[in-house]
């Protein structure tokens, strides 16, 4: 019987394995695990070896961040609110506002896009190895995943970015409903229409 090799892409600690008891530790419960066996080490490496491979995800070194948008109709500015939580307290506490018109033409939509990028920008920069984003705006997610085709420039933009920072950082999503009660969204959505009277 011939050897087989086990690459785990996505799973408690990513890599190579030479049982598939070993392998099954890394997948079995593990949410979304990404794995496949090869005939040849040289195979699974190959398998592992994209932008894709994400590093195993540590309770200690993941994040919470809650995101919001906004947009001002009277000044054609949008805005972003970002909150950032670990061990249920507030660490920090991110909000803008811009008016290119590129973007402005989306309206809220880019304050969405803009926060979720500045906030696992912040994770990055914070040496987080992971980042759960609770978003209300579904494109958040569909775009940065590519089960929404990005048409404009503000979501075509968003994947660029979202695709770079994913190199660097394992990122989950969370829908969360909008105006909810959601205490931690209702001041991303507070922080987002404050940075708009700025």
């Amino acid at each position: 019987m011939s050897k087989k090799y086990y690459a785990v892409k996505k799973g408690r600690t990513p890599g190579v394995y030479t049982t598939w008891t070993d392998a099954q530790k890394q997948i079995s419960g593990y949410s979304n695990a990404e794995f496949k066996s090869f005939q040849s080490q040289e195979e699974a490496n190959a398998f592992l070896d994209d932008s894709n491979v994400k590093k195993p995800v540590k309770d200690d070194q993941t994040l919470i961040a809650y995101v919001d948008g906004s947009f001002d109709k009277l000044s054609a500015r949008y805005s972003y609110g970002v909150v950032l939580v670990k061990d249920s307290q507030v660490i920090d506490e991110l909000s803008n506002a811009a008016d290119d018109p590129i973007y402005a033409e989306s309206f809220q939509i880019a304050g969405e896009c803009f926060g979720a990028l500045n906030a696992i920008k912040w994770a990055i920069d914070h040496h987080y190895d992971s980042i759960v984003i609770y978003y209300d705006y579904l494109g958040i997610e569909m775009w940065a995943t590519g089960q929404w085709k990005a048409n404009k420039k503000v979501s075509q933009d968003y994947v660029a970015y979202y695709n770079t920072f994913a190199k660097h950082i394992a990122i989950r999503f969370i829908k969360v409903k909008a105006h909810s009660g959601v205490l931690y969204n209702e001041r991303a959505d507070e922080l987002a229409k404050q940075a708009l009277k700025k």
